[in-house]
């Protein structure tokens, strides 16, 4: 028995539109995919940008940070010279005395 010219046509077209829904699911696919990709690496830029820019400003106050803790230190050592100074001047164990003559002598 010979099929039918009209079933041979729908077999054929039935073919057709399987062949054509596999391709445009295929191509759905890979837009679905191509957009989750670009989501991501969107997302991945701006975490990047995000560490970055805490990366900066951990270095901007570590900077200001070692340059309070320079500051302290030459006030420490200034401290410690003036303490020296007035220890040195002392006229018969009066700090006072000595204190204030060394304010003295250091006004303009």
């Amino acid at each position: 028995m010979k099929p039918s010219l009209s079933i041979m046509a729908m077999l054929l077209l039935l073919g057709a539109a399987v062949f054509c829904a596999q391709r445009w699911g295929r191509e759905a696919g890979r837009a679905a995919c191509t957009a989750q990709v670009q989501e991501v690496q969107g997302l991945l830029r701006r975490q990047t940008q995000a560490l970055n820019a805490m990366r900066e400003e951990g270095a901007r106050r570590s900077a200001r940070v070692r340059q309070a803790l320079a500051t302290a230190q030459a006030g420490q050592a200034d401290a410690q010279a003036a303490a020296a100074r007035i220890l040195a001047l002392q006229p018969e164990g009066d700090a006072c005395r000595a204190a204030e003559a060394l304010i003295a002598g250091e006004m303009p």
